[in-house]
């Protein structure tokens, strides 16, 4: 069977298996979903399997560094990177019975993101095609950056699909490392869109910094929880121009990575594990009053936000989540979950349904949220 003609039988099946396949900023795994979707994406993407799988040291390392590494050493783990996607799926799906997938839907890993310049995701997508023996659609970003958009976010044109809620304003929030939202009007009209600040991120260094490593992220948000917020901080971190730069927003591990975390803790120099706590009870704040502030100015004066429905790992930070609601009064805060929506795969049902849309559906208006020129076709095609 030639390549179009298996792309042709794929589009007249009623369901497909996909798999979306996703590796956040903060790099602490690779997040597999295996969703039946209908070609027409008229409903929902029922999740069928949900997998976080650990990402090895060494390949987690060179991740990491890999922006400053150099070219050959960026050009090896985007490799390194593609083979074990291929091979953590392939086994997942022997282990399941679930297999085979009709095509696969890779986000990659950001080795870097220059708002509105440039963007690279790396995570060779020929590896999969041809461990698989099926279409893959990956690289979903630089298409709308060569139509003049920033290439993120593109979760927006899910939570649009998806989503919205008639008679109720919503604000679907993503907090991985960088937290983003989608805020849907409840008239249906157009959407707001952004990154509004760090999610896990700064929280997470500074977690890995006070423990030697032990320990990647607070869980539950028990540091941070109860322990003072050292306000004059919160204020200036929350007043930094990158995060008032109006819509369209795109932010990273360039803002919020590990140099910006050396140099908070270089600053406050703290000492023992109470002063720890209390900077990262700070950062935690930071979360929560970014999104805050970037709702009063951009979202506020056009849409009415009754509900937040909150997906990504900082849904099962406690503390972040009160932080929230203390910050969005009289707003609703709660899980995708109160929606049939599996908050810690949100994203990679995301990407599992884009391969879908470039596939079989029209280019798509993202200039709303990214600043894109024109429609774009979001993705690339391997074949097997």
């Amino acid at each position: 069977m030639n390549a179009l003609t298996r792309l042709q039988d794929l589009a007249a099946r009623p369901t497909l298996m996909v798999a979306g396949l996703m590796t956040g900023t903060s790099v602490d795994g690779l997040d597999v979903a295996l969703c039946r979707i209908r070609p027409a994406l008229d409903t929902m993407p029922e999740l069928v399997l949900g997998r976080t799988l650990k990402l090895p040291a060494d390949l987690r390392s060179a991740l990491l560094a890999a922006k400053d590494a150099g070219v050959p050493a960026l050009a090896r783990a985007d490799l390194a990177l593609g083979r074990f996607q291929a091979e953590a799926l392939a086994g997942l799906l022997a282990e399941s019975g679930l297999g085979p997938v009709d095509l696969v839907g890779s986000h990659g890993q950001t080795a870097y993101h220059e708002h509105r310049v440039t963007t690279l995701q790396i995570g060779e997508p020929a590896c999969l095609a041809q461990a698989l023996d099926c279409p893959v659609v990956a690289d979903f970003r630089r298409a709308d950056v060569a139509a003049g958009g920033s290439g993120a976010p593109l979760v927006p044109i899910f939570d649009r699909l998806f989503l919205g809620q008639p008679g109720k304003g919503v604000l679907a929030l993503n907090i991985g490392g960088i937290a983003n939202f989608t805020a849907l009007p409840a008239g249906g009209g157009e959407p707001v869109a952004m990154d509004c600040g760090p999610g896990n991120m700064i929280v997470d260094g500074l977690v890995r910094r006070m423990t030697g490593g032990k320990q990647d992220y607070d869980a539950d948000g028990a540091f941070a929880a109860n322990r003072r917020i050292d306000r004059n901080l919160l204020d200036e971190l929350a007043s930094m121009p990158a995060l008032h730069t109006p819509p369209p927003r795109s932010l990273g591990r360039e803002e919020f990575g590990d140099a910006f975390v050396d140099e908070l803790v270089a600053r406050v120099a703290p000492r023992s594990e109470a002063e720890w706590c209390e900077l990262i009870a700070t950062a935690t704040a930071l979360s929560a009053e970014a999104l805050a502030r970037t709702v009063r100015a951009h979202v506020e004066r056009t849409t009415k936000v009754d509900r937040v429905l909150v997906s990504g790992g900082g849904v099962h930070n406690a503390t972040l989540m009160r932080q929230i609601e203390l910050r969005l009064p009289g707003t609703e805060v709660a899980s995708t979950a109160s929606v049939g929506l599996d908050p810690d795969f949100k994203e990679a049902i995301a990407f599992a349904a884009f391969a879908v849309l470039a596939l079989f559906a029209p280019p798509l208006q993202t200039g709303g949220f990214t600043g894109a020129d024109r429609p774009v076709r979001l993705g690339k095609l391997a074949l097997p």
